[in-house]
């Protein structure tokens, strides 16, 4: 029990720290505005899940792996929280469009790829 939570922190800490360097990779070359930011390590996020459960068919992959990867790295490398707080940011700055926008692609992007691996997965 001990072992799997220090696995899933582990992959947790490496995860918020990517986060973060994203943020700050992505304030340098288009400032003002982090959603963007969010908008890529949640659609990269899904990616990665996707790639890691189509791999997971194929190869034996323990469960020490995906606790570490799926629950504590991509679960604090992406954040649904902070895409909530900007949607929400943008409606309140009537930025309808934007807010829009931004909510259909994280949902539409991301549940595109979920879906391409898992039919993979099925295939």
């Amino acid at each position: 029990m001990f072992s799997s939570i220090l696995i899933i922190a582990i992959g947790g800490a490496l995860g918020a720290v990517s986060r973060h360097c994203s943020s700050i990779f992505f304030e340098s070359y288009v400032p003002g505005k982090p959603f963007i930011s969010t908008l890529v390590v949640n659609v990269t996020g899904s990616i990665l899940i996707g790639g890691f459960y189509l791999l997971a068919d194929y190869y034996d992959i323990k469960d020490t792996v995906k606790l570490f990867f799926v629950v504590g790295f991509l679960g604090s490398l992406t954040t649904f929280s902070t895409f909530s707080f900007d949607f929400v940011n943008m409606i309140n700055q009537r930025t309808y469009f934007l807010a829009a926008s931004y909510l259909l692609l994280n949902l539409g992007i991301s549940c595109i790829f979920i879906f391409i691996f898992l039919k993979y997965i099925r295939a």
